[in-house]
């Protein structure tokens, strides 16, 4: 266990210090010539600034001169990534004509745009005789005019679907991880009870792990194609390189590593009697969650919490590579996102990993207190939904607590100024997420203060609470759901 713990921040620190630096979010500043300018002779350069680091992306720089001719530049420069020039041995004359550009934020944001100016045709007579204020140049033929509308309108070039497949591709490695992560806090911490309800979670787990694989496998293919154009050249070697050496590609691999070893989350059971209870301790340590006063330090437990024949997952041995593989996962949300471009990046990493950890432990244990409670229903056997649900309930408010308090530090530090949350597509998203969080919370608080107490007061494994209770996890859970689809856009929008 030390040895694969070392080895764990080796790697930890590697990635770390090798990573490569990210500025403020990146985003179009301006031009020359300006959108819409209209100059008095030809130009062979054509600036674009950006306020963060960038690089060319996809087709990069590209420009669609008054003929109607599609000209790529014949070298690009730049000094400080912020600033990008394209050079032109011909000068580009003889009307409007178009630039359109595609370029990369440090984040592995794909950033896009475009803009119109106008130029008069060069001829040694017509420079040396040009009038101090330039005649307003003469409007493009309609066939022209259209091919320039459509040349401007840069979305258009992507890939087909890509923006669907990335939304689809994170939205499956959050889900994955959330679940994943989520489903061993649960079963190592919050589970006690048969062998078979264990195996069962356990079996989510694997599944779990194997959707964060696929989600991240999918991710990588978005971004190649992002990077590409098209998702026919998705394969050059070039290509790989750039996309894992950025913090997205690290993100990745990490996200693949972690789901591999979580896939090693396999079946070994004791008498939970025999095992310390994290829950208890906890709980015992700091009175959280909905259970009555409890000593961490009590044996022979029974009741609310455990009942003498109830086993418990074993995580010593091999299995210390499992978690192993969930710290590799939730590390991973510290190379992706907004995480690596706004604020301190240590800090911001270290409270981007705290939040995802906390929303993974009451996310995805959530769905496995939700799962083993319906297992027992349609077996017919006793769900002990409150023994779950109070055992559940302590580490579900740490983790509501740490995941509240992350999250607000994230969003001060993505969003510039508070009328962002409306005045802006990612704020307004975010809102959206933070209601039905809300939704969520408000769902884990009645539970906290009127279900779980109710059920306390009533015998146990009274139907009719059993069957409220199984209807508010699932509000909860649904609600949960939608917000990992939501955070999936976020994490790919720019603020």
């Amino acid at each position: 266990m030390r040895r694969n713990a070392v080895v764990l921040a080796l790697v930890a620190a590697t990635i770390w210090l090798t990573a490569p630096a990210a500025s403020a979010h990146t985003a179009f500043v301006s031009s020359n010539p300006a959108d819409g300018a209209t100059l008095d002779e030809p130009v062979s350069e054509i600036t674009v600034v950006f306020s963060g680091e960038a690089q060319p992306s996809g087709e990069g720089f590209v420009v669609l001169d008054p003929s109607g001719e599609l000209r790529t530049p014949d070298r690009v420069s730049s000094r400080d990534n912020l600033s990008w020039t394209m050079h032109f041995n011909a000068p580009i004359e003889g009307g409007t004509a178009g630039a359109r550009w595609t370029v990369a934020a440090p984040d592995a944001h794909p950033i896009e745009g475009s803009f119109t100016f106008s130029v008069p045709a060069a001829s040694p007579e017509s420079l040396s005789t040009l009038p101090t204020e330039p005649p307003p140049a003469e409007p493009p033929p309609a066939s022209q005019a259209a091919s320039l509308d459509e040349f401007l309108d840069a979305g258009a070039f992507r890939a087909p679907l890509l923006d669907l497949v990335g939304t689809v591709a994170r939205s499956l490695s959050l889900l994955g991880a959330m679940l994943a992560v989520g489903g061993i806090v649960f079963a190592a911490a919050v589970m006690r009870g048969s062998e078979r309800d264990i195996k069962s979670v356990l079996f989510w787990v694997r599944r779990a792990s194997v959707v964060l694989a696929l989600g991240a496998f999918g991710e990588l293919l978005h971004q190649l194609a992002s990077i590409n154009g098209n998702w026919l050249t998705i394969w050059p070697l070039a290509s790989f390189s750039t996309v894992l050496w950025s913090s997205l590609g690290l993100a990745i691999v990490m996200r693949l590593i972690g789901g591999g070893l979580m896939l090693r989350a396999h079946l070994d059971v004791v008498d939970a009697e025999t095992v310390p209870d994290p829950v208890l301790a906890l709980h015992g340590a700091v009175p959280l969650g909905a259970g009555p006063p409890t000593s961490s330090g009590a044996t022979g437990r029974t009741g609310m919490y455990l009942q003498a024949d109830d086993k418990a997952w074993r995580v010593d041995g091999d299995l210390t590579l499992v978690f192993a593989g969930v710290a590799v996962a939730l590390a991973g949300f510290a190379f992706d996102g907004h995480t690596v471009t706004e604020g301190m990046r240590i800090l911001m990493s270290l409270v981007a990993v705290a939040h995802a950890a906390a929303a993974a432990v009451w996310a995805g244990g959530l769905a496995m207190l939700g799962h083993v409670v319906w297992r027992r229903h349609r077996q017919g056997r006793d769900s002990r939904a409150l023994e779950l649900a109070v055992r559940f309930s302590v580490v579900a408010a740490v983790a509501l607590a740490v995941a509240g308090g992350a999250g607000t530090l994230l969003a001060a530090a993505i969003l510039d100024r508070f009328s962002d949350l409306w005045m802006t597509a990612w704020g307004r998203v975010l809102v959206a997420k933070l209601v039905l969080v809300g939704v969520a919370a408000a769902a884990g608080a009645y539970n906290h203060k009127v279900l779980i107490p109710r059920m306390v007061r009533r015998s146990p494994g009274a139907p009719d609470a059993d069957a409220e209770f199984r209807r508010s996890v699932l509000v909860e859970g649904v609600s949960i759901g939608i917000v990992v689809l939501l955070t999936a856009v976020l994490v790919a929008s720019a603020s």
